[in-house]
């Protein structure tokens, strides 16, 4: 290899996780808030105590729920109307689905250790690529503008515009087993009018 080329693939080496980072791996730099990172595992419903009066599961139930947990830093005092749009892919080829989401968060103080998730109820994980996650991006968004955005893996482009979104699939953990335990854990949730 010519001196030329080595120094050339060295730059390139060396930008490579500036590049990384500003298209997929944190979004935006500098803003009031940052996404730092998406972990997205299958995990089984917490257990409280047996199954009581519910008769245990099913065997009809898939037992592994999606779970896609969202840290992420907030640089104001105190905010509002924080809010994060999943857009998870799941399957092959003409199988594949995107499943949307989202979920505006109250009361987040300045840090870095705040959390958000979304979570999949194990029979449609099952029945939707059998449980095969192809693709996850996290948009987050203060008073309507986007202010940061992660995929896991890492992509450049918006992926989520070439497929149809299927709304309703994802669910806030107040609507899941996890509600006992939601306040603990996750940043506190904007009520939404209930219909009449």
């Amino acid at each position: 290899m010519n001196l030329k080329r080595w120094i050339m693939t060295g730059a390139i080496l060396s930008l490579t996780p500036l590049l990384v980072d500003g298209y997929g791996q944190g979004g935006s730099r500098g803003g009031d808030f940052t996404i730092k990172n998406i972990r997205q595992q299958q995990v089984d419903a917490p257990n409280y105590g047996g199954s009581g009066d519910l008769g245990g599961r099913p065997s009809t139930l898939w037992r592994k729920w999606l779970k896609i947990e969202v840290q992420f830093e907030s640089k104001p005092e105190w905010a509002d109307d924080v809010q994060l749009k999943y857009y998870v892919l799941i399957g092959k080829g003409q199988e594949q689905k995107l499943f949307v989401g989202e979920i505006t968060h109250i009361n987040v103080a300045k840090g870095s250790q705040h959390y958000s998730a979304m979570f999949m109820q194990p029979n449609t994980l099952r029945r939707y690529g059998a449980g095969q996650i192809e693709q996850v991006t996290v948009r987050l968004f203060h008073k309507g503008a986007l202010v940061s955005s992660l995929s896991d893996p890492a992509v450049r482009d918006g992926w989520w515009d070439r497929f149809p979104p299927v709304p309703g699939y994802l669910l806030v953990p107040q609507d899941t087993p996890w509600a006992p335990i939601a306040d603990e854990r996750f940043e506190a949730v904007k009520p939404t009018p209930r219909q009449q």
